[in-house]
């Protein structure tokens, strides 16, 4: 393994480890972020449903 490779690793670890702390201090925010997050998701979900059937239904 050369320098830069674990130079990476030690770097995502660090961040790995901020991003869990940050998740323990704020856990309130991150779980409605979540849930926005997901019901967006559907959103879009929804949206591809509603095209492909449009095209399908006009063929």
């Amino acid at each position: 393994m050369d320098k830069t490779g674990v130079a990476m690793i030690v770097v995502g670890l660090v961040l790995i480890a901020a991003g869990i702390y940050g998740i323990t201090l704020l856990t309130p925010e991150v779980v409605t972020f979540l849930i926005g997050l997901i019901e967006l998701a559907i959103v879009i979900i929804g949206l591809g449903i509603l095209v492909v059937g449009a095209i399908m239904a006009k063929e």
